[in-house]
């Protein structure tokens, strides 16, 4: 009887098995279900001054045109348009650090930050390097946050599988997945007058929106923040290297005497 309760047991057993075993459970499944709530839509609102031309272009004659019967001396219009943005965030301490890049709050007068269960809280930029396009904020946490694991630079593997999630035209937490083409790449700016060094190549999908959005590799660890794409080219995307990451967050520490855990957290 004992050996009859015992093959039920074990025949069982053999259908969870076969579900947990599912060949749908792929390590992309597994690191978007772990990670994606580290990454955030961050919203930016920019007040800019508009003039007349030259300073402003059409823009500046369109407001002087709009504001033309409320004054007598159009050459001295001045006027206000707000600008906003989206960009991705990822979250690095518990805290409520969050690293995107620096493009994404660049003069921005208001930073708002989306996290995946709907929370949003407003985001103090702390630092930014123009140089190497990144940027770090902080906000209030609204619950406990899970912050990522910091890839080793010398371990990242070309033509390694990497998952990239952001929120490209604000479609907040989308994922794509491809490879890291190359590293140490350089990559010249459309006006020439600024190089960026040190980037991952790769040829995930990244489109507007997905800047500062986070390149994982597959054991969830964070290779870079997802940069730019070059325009009439097939799948060639950039991100800014975890090397340039780890010495933003030394920064942080020697500015404000408080250490992160570069290896991440997982509380």
């Amino acid at each position: 009887m004992k050996k009859i309760c015992f093959l039920i047991l074990v025949l069982g057993f053999f259908p969870r098995a076969a579900q947990a075993a599912s060949p749908r459970e792929t390590p992309v499944v597994r690191v978007v279900r772990t990670w994606s709530d580290s990454v955030v839509n961050i919203g930016t609102e920019q007040i800019e001054l508009l003039a007349r031309q030259p300073f402003w272009s059409e823009y500046g004659g369109l407001l002087d045109a709009l504001f033309e019967d409320f004054s007598s001396e159009r050459e001295e219009v001045i006027g206000t348009v707000s600008i906003r943005s989206i960009g991705s965030g990822v979250v690095v301490h518990k805290d409520g650090i969050i690293v995107t890049n620096a493009h994404v709050v660049n003069m921005a007068n208001h930073v708002f930050v989306r996290f995946s269960r709907g929370d949003i809280a407003e985001g103090e930029v702390l630092l930014i390097n123009q140089k190497d396009d990144l940027a770090m904020i902080r906000v209030k946490p609204p619950h406990l946050l899970k912050a990522v694991k910091l890839a080793a630079p010398e371990d990242i593997m070309t033509g390694e599988t990497v998952v990239a999630i952001g929120s490209p035209y604000g479609l907040e937490n989308s994922v794509s997945v491809g490879v890291v083409s190359g590293k140490n790449r350089t990559f010249d700016i459309p006006s020439g007058d600024h190089s960026f060094t040190d980037l991952i190549q790769t040829d995930a999908s990244i489109n507007m929106g997905s800047s500062g959005g986070a390149l994982l590799n597959l054991e969830g660890e964070l290779v870079g923040l997802n940069l730019a794409v070059v325009q009439n080219a097939q799948s060639i995307g950039f991100a800014v290297s975890v090397t340039k990451i780890r010495e933003g967050l030394d920064f942080y520490e020697e500015r404000y005497g408080r250490p992160l855990e570069k290896g991440g957290d997982k509380t």
